[in-house]
Formats: C-alpha cells, structure tokens, sequence
C-alpha cells in the first residue's frame, strides 16, 4: 500500500508529532508513506528540521511553495506527483492540503486514487471565541473552505468525538461521512531519575505547557491563582511555551501582583520534565482538537485539572482519571486545583488511573490499527 501524506508545515506542533510517530508505525506494517510538504517563504521556508526527521527516518519527501495562495502551476505540479506516484491514497492533513486537492478536483480532473481528510483541529480564531460551539458558526472562509473538502473527499476523521460532533452539528459534514480515531503515542517510561530541582520552582507546582494563543486559557489560569493563592500561600505557577499572548500574560501577573509566583520558562523541549517535577497539570483550553498535553501527563502519573469541554472531558473521566470544572468558572478552578494539592493520596491515585487509560487504550498501536483498518475501507 502506497499512501501520500500531504500538510503544509511550518513548525512543529501536534499535527507534526503525530507524523513522526505514525509514519513509522504504517512503515512497520508495510504501508510505505511519502510526504508532500507544503511550505510558504513567509513561514518556515524551504526545507527544516521536520523534512530532515523525516528523511532519518527513511521517509521520500517532496516540497512544493505554495504561497500565500496556490496557483494553477503549483496546482498542476502537486497532481502531476500523485499521477507520477500511482499512490493507492491521497492522505491530506489540515486546510491548506484540503483547499489543493479541492481545487484540483473541482478544476483539474481530480485525482485516480481516494483521498481521506483528517481534522486534526479547527480554526483558532473561532475557537478562541467559541469553542465548540455550532451555532456561532457563520460562513467564514474557514468554515466554507472546510466544508467544501468534506463534500469533495472520499473519507474523512477527526481526532476527538468533541471535534466529530462540532463538523456534524455545524453541518460541514454528515455523519457517515466522518470517521474519529483518537491520537495514541507511545511515551519514554518516566522514573524517579527525571526529578530534578532545576524544574521545581514552587514548593506547590502548578504547571501549564503550551503555545500562549488565546485558546489555550492561560488568562484564566493566572486569574485563578490569585484567588488560590488566599487559600494556599505555597502555590506558584509556571507557564512552559512561547507564542502571541507572552506579553500581554506578563501584563496580566504584574497587574495582580503576582510575579513572584509565576516563571515564564519559555519554549522548552523538556515539558515532561516540568510536568514531573511539578503536583498539577493545567489545561484551561476554551477548547482542543485533542490535546497531546493530556497524554504526556499522563504518562507521568500527574492529575490534570480542565475545564469540562471538549476534548478533555472525553480523555478524562471527572474524579478517576482527571478533574473536570465548570467552564470558565475562575473560583471554581482555584478550589479545584486547592483541593488536589490538598488531597495528595486521591491525586496520586487519579494520575495512575490516568497513566493505566494511557497504556491500555491512546496508544501508538491502536491508534495504527484504526488507520490502518480506514485505509483499507477506503481502498474497497
């Protein structure tokens, strides 16, 4: 079986992750995959470091520019490879693939193979605002762009139900049109030997890690911890990750007076470290496609605390296997995270719980098999 990946990459996030683990998983099982990189000059350029984790991994690769948007040429050389290729499936990976092979079935003849779509999110500026929620969605380009690649491909998935269902009740897709199989990685086995006081900043750690856009709720973390910490003077907060809102989240922990009990640790490639050295796990996103964040905290037997929304409410079940708050309810998360630094024999029970749900179910394996199994429903 030969698959073509196709995505525009400009940095590595969790759409890039997830190749870099599942590549090598379908080329276990035979499936040989090769990767069309789409790219832009005004972000990331030519080449890079995922093109080159992907050729150490024995991976073909192809790089096509497509501007700030695709024009006929470039349309032409992306078919002419799937041509030249004789792929048995087209693999498209977030809107900018979607819109060229849209284009190039609506004005070009299409493609002789399937194509299978997979949402691995949604546009940030709505969710940001939003979430999930269906009924705000209007007719914005995203929204249209990504309605028209559901009507024109042959199979899609999403990554959560939550995602799933927000394509269906907004009705950019049906429901027998739209696959879902949750991510599943395969984490290093943490042990006592990752604990070091380089990553404990607080005698009660909070930890965030992510990019600081707007979605990912770091405002309403920060917020919280002022209230917490009338409840619990020990607690500190660091906020692991680089983005868009880092000044204006500096504003915010200086106007509350709290710059002695947040740290800034910036981008980091050494998040499960922050995570192990740390008693809670934050995700206070508005809402997440999935959540890689979930799973590698899991994989440190840490309790994660989230707003009940998707998809966190669906990795997690409230009191076993995470804690699950109000949306949006800022004293309700600080009494929350009070409660679990209080409660270390239950937290530490629910991050195990936590760990057993990572290896029996989101693993790299499953997550395969499924992929595998679609390929396969798509070919017949």
């Amino acid at each position: 079986m030969r698959i073509l990946f196709i995505q525009k990459e400009g940095g590595i996030f969790g759409a890039e992750n997830f190749q870099l683990k599942i590549i090598p998983a379908l080329k276990e099982r035979g499936v040989n995959v090769e990767f069309l990189r789409l790219y832009t000059n005004y972000q990331g350029g030519i080449g890079g470091d995922f093109i080159d984790r992907l050729e150490k991994l024995n991976v073909k690769t192809y790089e096509e520019n497509i501007g700030k948007f695709p024009k006929p040429k470039v349309l032409s050389s992306i078919k002419a490879l799937i041509t030249k290729g004789k792929y048995d499936i087209v693999h498209t990976h977030l809107i900018h693939a979607d819109l060229c092979l849209s284009l190039i079935k609506l004005f070009m003849g299409g493609i002789a193979c399937p194509w299978i779509s997979t949402k691995h999110g949604y546009d940030n500026k709505f969710t940001a605002k939003n979430g999930f929620d269906a009924e705000k969605q209007g007719l914005t380009p995203y929204y249209m762009l990504m309605r028209l690649s559901e009507r024109l491909c042959d199979h899609s998935y999403t990554i959560s139900h939550g995602l799933r269902n927000f394509f269906i009740a907004s009705k950019a897709t049906k429901a027998a049109k739209m696959n879902m199989i949750h991510y599943g990685f395969d984490f290093k086995e943490i042990t006592n030997d990752y604990i070091n006081s380089d990553f404990r900043k607080f005698k009660k750690q909070i930890v965030i890690a992510g990019r600081l856009v707007k979605f990912k709720g770091h405002y309403y973390l920060v917020k919280s911890l002022s209230l917490l910490q009338k409840m619990n003077s020990d607690v500190g907060l660091v906020i692991v990750g680089s983005g868009d809102e880092e000044e204006n989240l500096k504003a915010l922990v200086n106007e509350l007076g709290l710059k002695d009990s947040v740290v800034f640790a910036g981008y980091s490639k050494e998040v499960v470290r922050w995570m192990y050295n740390s008693d809670v796990v934050a995700v206070p996103s508005i809402s997440e496609g999935f959540g890689v964040v979930f799973l590698e905290a899991f994989s440190c037997k840490k309790p994660v605390v989230a707003w009940d929304v998707p998809a966190g409410n669906e990795l997690m079940v409230d009191n076993e296997t995470g804690y699950l708050v109000r949306p949006y309810e800022i004293d309700s998360l600080a009494k929350r995270i009070n409660y679990i630094l209080n409660n270390r024999e239950e937290s530490e029970e629910v991050g195990r719980n936590a760990y057993s749900k990572l290896k029996t179910y989101f693993t790299l394996d499953r997550m395969t098999q499924e992929t595998v199994e679609l390929y396969k429903k798509a070919l017949n």
